[in-house]
């Protein structure tokens, strides 16, 4: 029993040996390529302090906004305005990073750098990401991906399985502070091969979750009166 014992402990150890040798191999070092294409070359050692746009300390003391707030203020009020990510801000002593993302995917990256108690932009870096041009095919790839939950949420308010189509997003409210999102979906709904009754159906989706906070119906009797862009 013993010996049967310290084989299976040998033959697990080996297995073990194996499987975990395989996971490590495809372990790999990003490339320099892959570097220089994801990230900005810039020196993180030393920062002391990283803030979001919300949470950075734009007045001093005395309550005047410091020199360092005057300068963040004139890059993200002169050059940027509207970004899809809120800005970081990196500090170093006398170096500062401001990191965002605008609404067309463009990431900039601003150096500044305290001189003669001045803090100036001395650097100004630009990359893009990979995205789809169109917010269109954008707009129906996220649609796509969330048909389950716009089934599960008709079927919950009917009380069956029902067919939609012509779906569009007609709403975002953006949640900074607790990473959510409100997406609002307009859709019509139908029974069978496209038969009445036909349903205006407009639902309010929290994401994560996918919770529905919002359910409003509309029965129509025309299919071509609903004001909704079919896609």
């Amino acid at each position: 029993m013993v010996l049967i014992e310290e084989k299976f402990y040998v033959i697990f150890c080996i297995l073990f040996f194996i499987n975990n040798t395989a996971v490590f191999a495809k372990q790999e070092a990003p490339s320099q390529e892959f570097i220089n294409k994801n990230y900005f070359d810039v020196d993180l050692n030393g920062v002391k302090d990283i803030y979001f746009f919300r949470e950075f300390p734009f007045y001093n003391d005395k309550g005047q906004v410091s020199l360092l707030g005057k300068a963040v203020l004139s890059v993200l009020q002169g050059d940027i305005w509207t970004w899809v990510r809120e800005p970081r801000i990196y500090v170093k002593e006398n170096i500062a990073y401001i990191h965002a993302v605008k609404l067309d995917g463009l990431n900039l990256l601003y150096t500044l750098k305290k001189e003669n108690n001045v803090w100036k932009v001395v650097k100004t870096e630009k990359k893009k990401l990979p995205t789809v041009g169109s917010e269109v095919i954008l707009e129906q790839a996220f649609l796509r991906a969330i048909g389950i939950e716009i089934i599960n949420a008709t079927k919950t308010y009917y009380g069956e399985s029902r067919l939609f189509d012509s779906e569009r997003v007609i709403d975002i409210v953006r949640d900074e502070f607790d990473d959510k999102y409100d997406i609002t979906i307009q859709f019509v709904t139908y029974e069978g091969p496209r038969m009445p009754p036909y349903g205006l159906d407009t639902i309010t989706l929290r994401i994560p979750g996918f919770e529905v906070i919002k359910y409003e119906h509309k029965d129509v009797s025309d299919i071509g009166k609903i004001p909704l862009e079919a896609h």
